[in-house]
């Protein structure tokens, strides 16, 4: 059975049946495939992996300041942590994986390791992965109520329920993902001629079902993570892109709240497009059937990718856009390296700014002292006219 979520499984065969990289033979064409998949996911994703946590943890630390604690930030702070979280685990488990089919060496994993994590690992993801979505989804709708609808914000975005929002979808996430657990089990030895260990998944009863292989796992999973959402993202915020469009025609958001709420906006705005760019793929790709097989697999290859580069790049979005927060990164990296990096690129002109203040304190001097002398000749004058 080939597995249509493509962003854990890879595109894998399973049920008493071998890996279909394994399958390639001399297919020239099937080969290319896995070769794309293999610079893709075996070069490429692990550098995307490392910016993209090194990003996240910048950005953890400045949402986690005192200077940052809206509602909104709350929102972001949940979402950095679930993008950290997809990074980590897709990259600890398909890069190795992949790698496994073209280096000899990391059969363990290959045969071992991955087919007796694939389970649980799949669960996590996908529990992740849902809360992802519908963290930007929320925060999608907080900032629609806080710009379009400004004087109920204060009433309905509170702290209390974007904390009861984060549990709700923390616990529904997990409990909405609990059959996948039970959908298929690592088996060895892979076949009765294997002389080393080895593992193979196949399909429990469950997982053989038409309702898990058909109902849950495409339609309930495209209609969840993919139609549903991107549809709410794509009307929320063009709503908020017309309000904001309005706002400055105004010229409203002058004053440093309205501005500030406009700024935060614009940011959730760009999140959300990088957003909908990068889980579009996703949702075709949970329909295998439109594809060639071939053309598949290079699919996947591209959605995987797009789906870590969703989970790296918001730290850019968040310097390149966010006045605020670029405010207080730039304070945090003061006080981190103020007294070696800072202080040194001022000693370094501290000498030509000494001169320049003597000079300047010479001048004045010799200003004073003209005006001093222009003053006592008018004082002579006027004694000279009196006498």
């Amino acid at each position: 059975m080939v597995r249509g979520e493509i962003n854990f499984a890879l595109n894998l065969s399973y049920g008493d049946a071998i890996f279909l990289q394994d399958s390639a033979g001399n297919n020239t064409a099937l080969q290319n495939a896995f070769y794309m998949q293999y610079v893709v996911n075996g070069i490429i994703l692990p550098i995307l992996s490392v910016f993209g946590v090194f990003g996240n943890i910048l950005t953890m630390v400045v949402l986690w300041r005192r200077e940052m604690h809206s509602t909104t930030i709350l929102f972001l702070r949940a979402l950095v942590l679930t993008d950290t979280g997809i990074i980590v685990v897709v990259a600890l488990t398909v890069t190795p994986f992949t790698l496994s089919f073209f280096h000899p060496g990391l059969w363990y994993f290959k045969d071992v390791i991955y087919p007796n994590v694939f389970t649980p690992v799949t669960y996590i993801v996908m529990v992740i992965q849902q809360c992802n979505v519908w963290i930007t989804v929320s925060v999608s709708v907080e900032r629609y109520i806080s710009i379009c609808h400004p004087f109920k914000a204060a009433k309905i975005c509170t702290k209390r329920r974007t904390w009861i929002i984060l549990f709700a979808i923390c616990g529904i996430s997990i409990i909405y993902n609990i059959p996948r657990i039970f959908a298929n089990r690592s088996k060895s030895p892979c076949s009765p001629t294997d002389d080393r260990e080895c593992y193979m998944l196949v399909d429990t009863t469950f997982g053989k079902t038409t309702f898990y292989t058909k109902v849950y796992m495409v339609w309930m999973y495209a209609a969840l993570i993919y139609i549903i959402p991107l549809t709410l993202l794509a009307v929320l915020n063009c709503l908020i892109i017309m309000e904001l469009m309005r706002m400055r025609a105004r010229r409203i958001g002058t004053n440093i709240q309205d501005d500030n709420e406009a700024n935060l906006s614009l940011i959730l705005v760009l999140i959300v497009i990088v957003f909908i760019c990068c889980q579009t793929p996703g949702l075709f790709s949970q329909f295998d059937f439109l594809f060639d097989p071939i053309v598949f697999i290079q699919w996947i290859a591209f959605g995987n990718t797009l789906f870590v580069t969703n989970s790296s790049v918001n730290f850019l979005i968040y310097t390149a856009v966010g006045r605020r927060f670029r405010k207080v990164l730039l304070k945090m990296f003061k006080k981190i390296f103020g007294q070696s990096v800072f202080s040194r690129s001022r000693n370094s002109g501290s000498s030509s700014d000494h001169e320049l203040l003597e000079t300047l304190r010479s001048t004045v001097h010799y200003r004073d002292s003209e005006v001093t002398q222009v003053n006592d000749i008018h004082k002579l004058e006027k004694i000279r006219l009196t006498s």
